[in-house]
C-alpha cells in the first residue's frame, strides 16, 4: 500500500475526531478524499457548462436536437441516443468528467421549485 504524507497538524485533528465520533480514522480519510474529489468533478462540469452558455449558438447551429460530450471547452462526440454517447465517453475517458447535455434552443432552462407548507388547523 503506498504511503501517504499527511501534514501533522491535520493527522493530529482527524486522529482526534476519530476518537471523538468512534470513527475509523482510515474511513475518516476515505470519506474526505472521496467528497474532495466529487467537488473537484462538480467544479470541472461547473466551468464546462458556463463554457457550454458562452457558446451555445455556435453549438445550437451545428448539433441542436443532439447530445453533445463536452470535455475541456470542446464537444468531443455527440449523438442522438443519450446512452451510446455516454457509453463511449465512458470508454474514452473513464471516470474523468465530461459534461453531456441535450442541445436544445435555449442555452438552459429555468427550473422552478413549488414548495408547500403545512398549517395545524385551529381548535
Amino acid at each position: 500500500m503506498p504511503t501517504i504524507a499527511v501534514a501533522p497538524e491535520l493527522y493530529q485533528r482527524v486522529k482526534e475526531a476519530s476518537l471523538e465520533h468512534k470513527a475509523d480514522l482510515g474511513e475518516i480519510l476515505n470519506e474526505a478524499i472521496r467528497r474532495y474529489l466529487w467537488e473537484l468533478d462538480r467544479r470541472k462540469i461547473s466551468e464546462e457548462s458556463k463554457i457550454y452558455r458562452q457558446r451555445h449558438a455556435e453549438i445550437k447551429a451545428l448539433y441542436l436536437g443532439q447530445y453533445i460530450a463536452m470535455h475541456n471547452g470542446q464537444v468531443v462526440d455527440h449523438d442522438s441516443d443519450f446512452q451510446a454517447l455516454h457509453q463511449r465517453i465512458r470508454q474514452q475517458f473513464g471516470r474523468t468528467p465530461v459534461m453531456i447535455t441535450l442541445v436544445e434552443d435555449v442555452a438552459e432552462r429555468l427550473l422552478v421549485r413549488h414548495s408547500f407548507r403545512m398549517e395545524m388547523p385551529g381548535p
